[in-house]
Protein backbone atom coordinates (compact mmCIF):
# COMPACT_ATOMS: atom_id res chain seq x y z
CA UNK A 1 0.00 0.00 0.00
CA UNK A 2 1.56 3.28 -0.86
CA UNK A 3 1.79 5.81 1.74
CA UNK A 4 1.35 9.38 1.94
CA UNK A 5 1.70 12.36 4.77
CA UNK A 6 -0.33 15.73 3.90
CA UNK A 7 0.93 18.53 5.65
CA UNK A 8 -1.90 21.61 6.24
CA UNK A 9 0.30 24.48 6.49
CA UNK A 10 0.07 26.29 9.82
CA UNK A 11 -2.42 26.64 12.26
CA UNK A 12 -5.72 28.53 14.00
CA UNK A 13 -3.21 30.20 16.00
CA UNK A 14 -1.87 31.73 12.82
CA UNK A 15 -3.91 34.88 12.16
CA UNK A 16 -1.09 36.54 10.15
CA UNK A 17 -1.48 34.49 6.77
CA UNK A 18 -4.63 36.01 5.34
CA UNK A 19 -5.88 38.03 2.81
CA UNK A 20 -5.54 41.83 3.20
CA UNK A 21 -9.52 42.53 3.98
CA UNK A 22 -9.57 39.29 6.57
CA UNK A 23 -12.26 37.32 3.99
CA UNK A 24 -9.63 34.36 4.00
CA UNK A 25 -7.18 32.83 6.20
CA UNK A 26 -4.44 30.04 5.18
CA UNK A 27 -4.98 27.98 8.39
CA UNK A 28 -8.28 27.29 7.09
CA UNK A 29 -7.70 26.64 3.53
CA UNK A 30 -4.59 24.68 4.01
CA UNK A 31 -6.66 21.82 6.19
CA UNK A 32 -10.07 22.15 4.06
CA UNK A 33 -7.48 21.21 1.39
CA UNK A 34 -5.68 18.27 2.76
CA UNK A 35 -8.97 16.94 3.51
CA UNK A 36 -10.19 17.31 0.09
CA UNK A 37 -7.26 15.99 -1.09
CA UNK A 38 -7.02 12.52 1.60
CA UNK A 39 -10.74 12.06 0.56
CA UNK A 40 -9.25 11.32 -3.02
CA UNK A 41 -6.47 9.63 -2.02
CA UNK A 42 -8.13 7.32 0.03
CA UNK A 43 -10.68 6.50 -2.24
CA UNK A 44 -7.57 5.11 -4.41
CA UNK A 45 -6.24 2.91 -1.98
CA UNK A 46 -3.81 5.46 -0.62
CA UNK A 47 -3.05 5.50 3.40
CA UNK A 48 -3.28 9.23 4.11
CA UNK A 49 -1.67 10.48 7.36
CA UNK A 50 -2.52 13.98 8.31
CA UNK A 51 0.07 16.32 10.16
CA UNK A 52 -2.99 17.82 11.68
CA UNK A 53 -6.81 17.29 11.65
CA UNK A 54 -7.95 20.96 13.48
CA UNK A 55 -6.71 24.03 14.12
CA UNK A 56 -4.55 22.87 16.95
CA UNK A 57 -0.75 24.29 16.87
CA UNK A 58 1.78 21.68 15.62
CA UNK A 59 5.37 22.69 15.46
CA UNK A 60 7.42 22.19 12.12
CA UNK A 61 9.76 20.01 13.76
CA UNK A 62 6.58 18.12 14.84
CA UNK A 63 5.24 17.72 11.15
CA UNK A 64 8.49 16.21 10.13
CA UNK A 65 8.53 13.85 13.45
CA UNK A 66 5.17 12.73 12.05
CA UNK A 67 6.32 12.08 8.29
CA UNK A 68 9.70 10.61 9.64
CA UNK A 69 7.72 8.19 11.74
CA UNK A 70 5.82 6.59 8.80
CA UNK A 71 7.34 3.25 7.28
CA UNK A 72 7.85 3.01 3.90
CA UNK A 73 6.40 6.77 3.09
CA UNK A 74 6.28 7.28 -0.47
CA UNK A 75 5.81 11.47 0.01
CA UNK A 76 5.17 14.07 1.85
CA UNK A 77 3.12 16.70 0.09
CA UNK A 78 3.12 19.97 2.46
CA UNK A 79 -0.11 22.19 1.53
CA UNK A 80 0.38 26.31 1.52
CA UNK A 81 -0.84 29.61 -0.18
CA UNK A 82 1.87 32.00 -0.70
CA UNK A 83 2.30 35.92 -0.15
CA UNK A 84 4.06 38.77 -1.92
CA UNK A 85 4.01 42.61 -1.10
CA UNK A 86 4.53 44.30 2.75
CA UNK A 87 0.50 43.94 3.96
CA UNK A 88 -1.59 45.24 1.13
CA UNK A 89 -2.67 43.76 -2.13
CA UNK A 90 0.06 42.58 -4.76
CA UNK A 91 0.09 41.34 -8.78
CA UNK A 92 1.60 38.10 -8.05
CA UNK A 93 -0.37 35.39 -8.26
CA UNK A 94 -0.82 31.73 -9.82
CA UNK A 95 0.04 28.39 -8.52
CA UNK A 96 3.63 26.65 -7.48
CA UNK A 97 5.95 24.16 -5.65
CA UNK A 98 8.95 24.09 -3.87
CA UNK A 99 11.47 20.99 -3.74
CA UNK A 100 14.64 21.01 -1.78
CA UNK A 101 16.67 20.62 -5.04
CA UNK A 102 16.22 19.78 -8.74
CA UNK A 103 16.64 15.68 -9.37
CA UNK A 104 15.34 12.07 -7.85
CA UNK A 105 11.78 11.14 -6.57
CA UNK A 106 11.20 15.07 -5.61
CA UNK A 107 11.94 15.90 -8.55
CA UNK A 108 9.60 13.58 -10.67
CA UNK A 109 6.98 14.03 -7.99
CA UNK A 110 6.96 18.20 -8.64
CA UNK A 111 6.52 17.56 -12.45
CA UNK A 112 3.76 15.31 -11.95
CA UNK A 113 1.76 16.92 -9.79
CA UNK A 114 2.41 19.96 -12.30
CA UNK A 115 1.11 18.66 -14.99
CA UNK A 116 -2.02 17.62 -13.37
CA UNK A 117 -2.88 21.15 -12.65
CA UNK A 118 -1.61 22.66 -15.55
CA UNK A 119 -4.27 19.68 -17.60
CA UNK A 120 -6.71 21.05 -14.89
CA UNK A 121 -6.53 24.75 -16.14
CA UNK A 122 -5.16 25.77 -13.01
CA UNK A 123 -2.48 29.34 -13.50
CA UNK A 124 0.98 28.62 -12.98
CA UNK A 125 3.63 30.80 -12.37
CA UNK A 126 6.15 31.10 -14.93
CA UNK A 127 8.60 29.51 -12.74
CA UNK A 128 6.37 26.83 -11.16
CA UNK A 129 8.54 24.57 -9.79
CA UNK A 130 11.13 26.35 -7.08
CA UNK A 131 14.44 24.65 -5.35
CA UNK A 132 14.58 25.73 -1.87
CA UNK A 133 16.94 24.17 0.63
CA UNK A 134 16.30 26.45 3.32
CA UNK A 135 12.51 25.71 3.58
CA UNK A 136 12.34 23.06 7.13
CA UNK A 137 10.19 20.67 6.18
CA UNK A 138 11.64 19.75 2.76
CA UNK A 139 14.94 20.05 4.47
CA UNK A 140 14.43 17.68 7.56
CA UNK A 141 12.07 15.12 5.97
CA UNK A 142 13.35 11.64 4.85
CA UNK A 143 10.89 10.53 1.82
CA UNK A 144 10.63 12.50 -1.01
CA UNK A 145 9.09 16.03 -0.41
CA UNK A 146 6.75 18.68 -1.93
CA UNK A 147 4.99 21.82 -0.91
CA UNK A 148 2.45 23.56 -2.61
CA UNK A 149 1.57 26.72 -2.83
CA UNK A 150 -1.62 27.11 -4.26
CA UNK A 151 -2.65 30.71 -5.24
CA UNK A 152 -1.03 34.13 -3.45
CA UNK A 153 -3.45 35.29 -0.46
CA UNK A 154 -2.20 38.47 -1.33
CA UNK A 155 -3.58 38.84 -4.92
CA UNK A 156 -7.28 39.60 -5.11
CA UNK A 157 -8.00 37.32 -7.80
CA UNK A 158 -6.45 34.34 -6.21
CA UNK A 159 -8.48 35.13 -2.87
CA UNK A 160 -11.93 34.79 -5.09
CA UNK A 161 -10.63 31.35 -6.22
CA UNK A 162 -9.05 30.43 -2.71
CA UNK A 163 -12.29 30.68 -1.06
CA UNK A 164 -14.63 29.50 -3.63
CA UNK A 165 -15.72 25.91 -3.23
CA UNK A 166 -15.42 24.91 -6.80
CA UNK A 167 -11.98 25.49 -7.37
CA UNK A 168 -11.13 23.91 -4.09
CA UNK A 169 -12.63 20.72 -5.63
CA UNK A 170 -11.08 21.37 -8.92
CA UNK A 171 -7.76 22.15 -7.26
CA UNK A 172 -8.02 19.01 -4.67
CA UNK A 173 -8.80 16.63 -7.59
CA UNK A 174 -6.22 17.93 -9.50
CA UNK A 175 -3.60 17.62 -7.14
CA UNK A 176 -4.48 14.22 -5.56
CA UNK A 177 -4.26 12.99 -9.63
CA UNK A 178 -0.72 14.19 -9.50
CA UNK A 179 0.00 12.35 -6.57
CA UNK A 180 -1.77 8.83 -7.69
CA UNK A 181 0.66 9.34 -11.02
CA UNK A 182 3.93 10.11 -9.30
CA UNK A 183 2.55 6.51 -7.00
CA UNK A 184 1.57 4.61 -10.40
CA UNK A 185 -2.08 4.40 -9.81
CA UNK A 186 -4.71 5.36 -11.89
CA UNK A 187 -7.67 7.92 -11.35
CA UNK A 188 -10.54 6.51 -11.60
CA UNK A 189 -14.02 8.49 -11.85
CA UNK A 190 -16.17 8.66 -9.15
CA UNK A 191 -19.33 7.88 -9.96
CA UNK A 192 -21.32 8.95 -7.00
CA UNK A 193 -19.34 12.22 -8.31
CA UNK A 194 -20.88 12.46 -11.18
CA UNK A 195 -24.29 11.91 -10.25
CA UNK A 196 -23.92 15.05 -7.71
CA UNK A 197 -22.47 16.99 -10.26
CA UNK A 198 -26.05 16.34 -12.35
CA UNK A 199 -27.97 16.81 -9.19
CA UNK A 200 -26.35 20.44 -8.46
CA UNK A 201 -27.13 21.24 -12.39
CA UNK A 202 -30.61 20.58 -12.08
CA UNK A 203 -31.94 21.95 -8.51
CA UNK A 204 -29.77 25.03 -10.54
CA UNK A 205 -31.65 24.57 -13.71
CA UNK A 206 -34.61 24.56 -12.05
CA UNK A 207 -34.51 26.80 -9.65
CA UNK A 208 -34.73 24.59 -6.68
CA UNK A 209 -31.54 25.98 -4.81
CA UNK A 210 -30.05 28.72 -5.89
CA UNK A 211 -26.50 30.36 -4.76
CA UNK A 212 -25.86 33.87 -3.04
CA UNK A 213 -25.34 37.28 -4.74
CA UNK A 214 -22.23 35.94 -5.91
CA UNK A 215 -23.76 32.81 -7.91
CA UNK A 216 -21.67 30.40 -5.26
CA UNK A 217 -24.03 27.32 -4.34
CA UNK A 218 -22.10 27.44 -1.00
CA UNK A 219 -21.73 23.46 -1.56
CA UNK A 220 -20.47 22.68 1.93
CA UNK A 221 -22.30 24.44 3.89
CA UNK A 222 -24.97 23.24 6.18
CA UNK A 223 -28.43 23.64 4.97
CA UNK A 224 -30.71 25.42 7.65
CA UNK A 225 -34.43 23.78 8.05
CA UNK A 226 -35.43 27.08 6.67
CA UNK A 227 -34.10 26.93 3.50
CA UNK A 228 -34.75 23.35 3.30
CA UNK A 229 -38.93 24.19 3.69
CA UNK A 230 -37.83 26.75 0.65
CA UNK A 231 -36.44 23.92 -1.51
CA UNK A 232 -39.39 22.33 -1.05
CA UNK A 233 -41.68 24.62 -1.17
CA UNK A 234 -40.17 25.53 -4.89
CA UNK A 235 -40.45 21.81 -5.73
CA UNK A 236 -43.99 21.73 -4.93
CA UNK A 237 -44.43 24.86 -7.20
CA UNK A 238 -43.06 23.88 -10.59
CA UNK A 239 -43.36 19.75 -10.11
CA UNK A 240 -45.82 19.17 -7.36
CA UNK A 241 -49.11 20.31 -9.50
Amino acid sequence: MKKVCLDPGHDAGNLANKSPDGTYYEHEFCLDMGKRIQALLERHGVAVTMTRTDGKEVSLAKRCEIANGIPGLNLFVSLHSNAAGSGGWSSASGWSEYIYGPGGDREKAAQDILAAVKAAGITVRSTPIVYDPGLYVLKHTVAPAVLLEQGFHTNQGDVANLKDAAYRRRLAEAEAKGILTYLGIPWKEDTANTDFERAIQWVRENGIMLGNTDGDMMLDQPVTRKQFAVMLYRYHEKFGR
